[in-house]
């Protein structure tokens, strides 16, 4: 019975020490932040169309993400904020393979590829709500892209002629729309837990692609032209330096 006491007592304790160290940091009032953070990044639909004269057959899968953010509350509500989001996401080549047996049939196809790598620097106004330990954000933002599109390669033989197509990867760049939101929970005075929602959006186009086709032992270079419509959302947790 004196064992159950003791257990009682310091859980009372604990709790009273709790709400204590909940209270004080719930008054501490910060205006500014800087988080770190990484987690998944997911491909979803983009806000932007594409160019039907300038067609791709290869896509993003869901992949990874790292993200540097920080933010300063200007008024009682409104701040301002900025982030620097790196995503690498695999690479979906299934249809052009679909597209290649269709066009060549009686072949058999095996398809290779890199990874997209995907960086965004977006910035704009925030609205932030409190709740004791809890910070809750709301964000609309805009900036720019930088988009690597991977390389890929189909090769497979037809009618017993092996035959290859490479397209090189390439890099560029593009205006970018997002919006997002962020959850943080006070665990010390200058410390924080934060979970955040991250869409970007935007349209690149890589003008100068080489597809180089080989039948054989003849070989052959042409320049393509692809638009990719993007939209990422990122989902992430990390920690916050409150100042």
């Amino acid at each position: 019975m004196k064992k159950v006491y003791t257990l009682v007592i310091g859980l009372l304790v604990s709790g009273i020490s709790f709400a204590q160290q909940s209270f004080i940091l719930s008054h501490i009032d910060h205006r500014g932040f800087v988080n770190l953070s990484g987690g998944v990044s997911i491909p979803v639909k983009s806000l932007m169309k594409g160019d039907p004269t300038a067609p791709s057959d290869i896509s993003a899968l869901r992949g990874t993400s790292m993200q540097v953010s920080g933010g300063y509350r200007l008024t009682r509500r409104i701040g301002v904020m900025g982030s620097f989001t790196n995503c690498l996401n695999g690479t979906s080549t299934q249809q052009l393979v679909t597209n290649i047996q269709k066009s060549h049939p009686g072949g058999s196809w095996t398809s290779s590829s890199g990874s997209w790598s995907c960086s965004h620097f977006v910035a704009g106004p925030y609205i932030t709500f409190k709740a004791g330990i809890w910070m809750f954000d709301a964000r609309v933002t805009g900036g720019y892209s930088w988009i690597q599109r991977p390389f890929t390669e189909l090769e497979g033989n037809f009618y017993d002629v092996p035959l290859t197509i490479k397209t090189t990867q390439s890099r560029n760049g593009s205006l970018t729309v997002g919006s997002g939101a962020s959850v943080r929970c006070k665990i010390t005075r200058n410390f924080a837990l934060a979970l955040h929602a991250d869409y970007v959006s935007t349209k690149t186009s890589f003008n100068d692609l080489t597809s180089t086709l080989t039948i054989g032992k003849d070989k052959g270079n042409e320049k393509i032209r692809e638009v990719h419509p993007i939209g990422l959302l990122s989902l992430g947790g990390g920690l916050s330096l409150l100042f």
